[in-house]
């Protein structure tokens, strides 16, 4: 037994360290996207003008926004800003390996946090300055306080849930929602036993929830009702697998399904098959599937931006299914095998998916600024074409040294065409006929497919419409 602990705490080191690893690469380097170039730029504000903006915004609750408001008055460079979101996600991988053994054993708890540490799309939301790596360790940790109340009825253990859950409603609403789902489930099965407390205080519980989130209530309930103009997703085959991928060893930008993701939802569809007979692992299906079909249900009716992110809350169950699915195999000499390339198949593909994203995989809008202001002349003038080039060039264009005599602007429309030496910088859009025209200098097309253009001195450019729209 001695010998049996010492490996799994040993092992236990080894996925932390490499999921520390794999979240702190490249970190200086990686520069500001659009979502957090938004909300560096709000946290910069003064508190409350901060808060009221988030809740214009009702996209997310303001918990993250607080944490780079306070980063940002430390005077924190951009590295320093993501360490939150790497250090929620390391533990997050900690709580995996908990969960996964306390609802089938050991080596299903090690292998749920291996392939966490490892999954793509967790590695890069755990290195933005964004609230999901933080939402998703709160959901974790509300599910593990509540399994440790449990099993040692202490007290502290409530009180770490109770907050928890709050935590992650306050990060983002899809989490809260997961982890107080999960959690009632949890509670319904041991309610005649463990967890008979909780059960008959379930009203009051509720009742400090909102009062907690009292303050921030109405701006959920306009979020509700309003109507951002988005039209709900089709859920075809093509949006299935996009997600499918994206959860599982892809990218976010692919929609091809490649060998590992099917290797990852097979051991999946295994821990699905396994929580027939095995309770603890019910509570891992309520997760995933339940509280996956309520936010699938919830953007249906109040449609969003289409993202694979938003359903990140429920995906967090499909790990612990995936761990006690191999660990099964495994168990096995006849099927040992088979449980063995599960686990081999998903690190290669996710391996390589973690290369490609060091290497290409994010937009890098400070490269654009650069490589336009060291070309820049004193006359010359810079064209953005639409608000997204605005806000994610200008980001960094704000903080290059002035070039004498030149100017920037936001494009208009105008019935007098433009004479150069202009520089004209475009994204996330479809250049019209009157900016093809004009010869590309150099594209960026990981980078919000950017592309730079030159009008150079004496030559004009048609500008009674727009160039490139969003």
């Amino acid at each position: 037994m001695p010998n049996r602990s010492h490996w799994f705490w040993t092992s236990f080191a080894i996925i932390l360290l490499t999921a520390l690893g794999l979240r702190l690469q490249k970190l200086t380097l990686i520069s500001l996207t659009n979502d957090e170039v938004a909300e560096v730029t709000w946290a910069a504000m003064p508190f409350g003008a901060m808060l009221d903006r988030v809740a214009v915004d009702m996209v997310h609750p303001p918990l993250d926004y607080v944490v780079q408001f306070a980063l940002g008055r430390l005077g924190a460079p951009e590295w320093v800003r993501r360490l939150p979101s790497v250090l929620f996600g390391v533990a997050t991988v900690a709580l995996a390996i908990f969960l996964g053994r306390a609802w089938w054993g050991p080596l299903a708890g090690l292998l749920s946090g291996f392939f966490l540490a490892i999954a793509p799309l967790h590695i890069r939301f755990s290195q933005e300055i964004r609230p999901y790596s933080m939402a998703l360790f709160f959901t974790a940790a509300a599910i593990a306080a509540l399994e440790m109340y449990a099993r040692r009825r202490r007290f502290a253990w409530a009180i770490v849930w109770f907050l928890a859950v709050f935590l992650a409603g306050f990060s983002f609403y899809f989490a809260g929602m997961t982890a107080g789902v999960v959690s009632l489930a949890r509670i319904f099965i041991d309610r005649k036993e463990t967890l008979a407390n909780l059960w008959h205080r379930l009203p009051v519980i509720i009742a400090g929830w909102a009062a907690l989130y009292a303050a921030w209530v109405p701006v959920a309930i306009r979020a509700v009702r309003n109507a951002p103009g988005f039209t709900p997703d089709i859920l075809d085959w093509p949006w299935w697998r996009l997600r499918l991928q994206a959860f599982g060893a892809g990218d976010i930008g692919e929609n091809v399904t490649d060998l590992g993701t099917w290797a990852f939802w097979c051991a999946v569809v295994i821990g699905i098959v396994l929580s027939v007979r095995v309770r603890s692992l019910r509570l891992a299906v309520v997760w995933l599937a339940g509280c996956g079909a309520i936010e699938i249900i919830a953007l249906h009716y109040r449609p969003h931006y289409s993202a694979v992110r938003h359903l990140m809350p429920a995906w967090l169950g499909a790990f612990i299914l995936a761990g006690a699915g191999v660990a099964f195999l495994l168990r096995r000499a006849a099927t040992a095998p088979i449980g063995a390339t599960i686990a081999i198949v998903f690190s290669a593909y996710s391996g390589l998916t973690i290369a490609h994203y060091y290497r290409a995989g994010r937009p890098d809008w400070r490269h654009v600024a650069v490589f336009v202001h060291e070309r820049m002349r004193p006359g010359d003038t810079i064209i953005v074409t639409n608000d997204w080039v605005e806000r994610n060039l200008g980001y960094y264009w704000e903080r290059m040294p002035r070039v004498p005599d030149t100017r920037a602007e936001r494009f208009a429309i105008s019935s007098t065409p433009r004479q150069g030496p202009i520089w004209i910088v475009s994204g996330q859009c479809t250049p019209r006929d009157n900016l093809k025209r004009i010869g590309i200098v150099r594209q960026f097309l990981v980078t919000d497919i950017a592309e730079v253009r030159y009008v150079r001195p004496g030559q004009t450019v048609d500008v009674s419409e727009e160039l490139c729209p969003e």
